[in-house]
């Protein structure tokens, strides 16, 4: 007997169908306004003026991430002591661009859905996989607040937050103090909840955390994951010059910043109109037509699309069937 308030599979199901339709709802809303206060006809004189061979370098260095978001993450796996025949770092590369992929073309925890999904498939442990992958986007999105601290530290050509520059650097700081905080007390969390209902789960995401950031394989994650957002800058940076924009390093990081946190918000389908209704919002002021803010954003969002389509050659891969192996031993 029930006391009725359990769901069932079914309902889980439509809540997550739910949740996708109100995200593909925001992204077209978000469009919708955004071409409702553009002029089509800048916007028509604006696309012509783009260097493909700067778009292509900016899709390579997007591209480079994938193997190192394979290395972050095997060494996590490392540090939450999965095993499992098969698991190498190519294996992980593959998945890792799979999660890529999803990520652009679904919202972005689909991505991450499947790497559990692989990873528990190969190594038979889903809670551990769900934690590593956990941990694997925690360091990702700590690094970028990070980035994000210094990157507010140094002035931009573009202006931009100089208005509250100083509450934008305090509230990141804050974060930052307090994700710290959490991390160095991880061990007594662990402790103090392993006992509880739920409480290993807790205590093994804090502990394997803790291991990530201050254990032997933290230079390896954390050195991984400055470099993927470094590539992003500099992919941005590429992008400005095929769309024959001046941007400096630091007006690229900013840019960075922007573009890849808005992503983090979960309300619409890989960021794409929250995005580029932040870029016109905010840079309309700063030398950039809205047109132009608008095209620069898409593009971004084109070549990161672009960039993950190995993920989709992987994912084929992964689909066709192998051939069972033969029983006999013949020689």
């Amino acid at each position: 007997m029930t006391d009725g308030t359990a769901v069932s599979p079914a309902n889980f199901g439509n809540a997550k169908r739910a949740v996708i339709a109100a995200k593909i709802f925001v992204t077209l809303a978000c469009f919708w306004y955004l071409f409702r206060h553009i002029e089509v006809a800048e916007l028509r004189r604006t696309l012509p003026g783009f260097d493909v061979r700067w778009a292509a370098a900016a899709v390579l260095l997007l591209v480079l991430q994938i193997p190192l978001i394979a290395l972050r993450w095997l060494q996590i796996v490392e540090v939450v002591k999965l095993r499992g025949d098969g698991l190498s770092y190519r294996w992980m590369t593959a998945v890792s661009a799979i999660g890529q992929f999803f990520g652009q073309v679904l919202p972005i925890v689909a991505g991450d859905g499947v790497r559990v999904w692989l990873l528990t498939d190969l190594v038979g442990d889903w809670r551990y996989a769900a934690i590593s992958v956990a941990i694997d986007r925690c360091v990702g999105i700590a690094l970028l607040f990070a980035f994000a601290f210094a990157i507010l530290l140094f002035p931009s050509g573009l202006g931009l937050f100089e208005a509250y520059r100083v509450e934008v650097v305090v509230v990141l700081g804050v974060m930052l103090a307090i994700g710290a905080g959490a991390l160095a007390l991880g061990p007594g969390v662990s402790r103090a909840v392993v006992e509880r209902r739920g409480g290993k789960w807790i205590a093994d995401f804090f502990a394997g955390a803790y291991r990530a950031a201050f254990g032997p394989h933290s230079a390896a994650i954390l050195g991984a994951g400055c470099l993927i957002h470094a590539l992003t800058i500099a992919a941005v940076w590429s992008l400005g010059r095929a769309q024959g924009l001046a941007l400096s390093p630091a007006d690229a990081a900013v840019l960075f910043a922007v573009m890849v946190g808005i992503a983090l918000f979960p309300f619409a389908v890989g960021g794409w109109g929250l995005r580029e209704l932040a870029m016109v919002s905010l840079f309309g002021n700063y030398g950039l037509t809205p047109e132009r803010a608008l095209v620069f954003s898409m593009y971004f969002g084109l070549a990161c699309m672009i960039a993950s389509l190995p993920g989709a050659v992987a994912w084929f891969g992964f689909m066709i069937p192998r051939p069972a192996r033969s029983s006999s031993s013949g020689s």
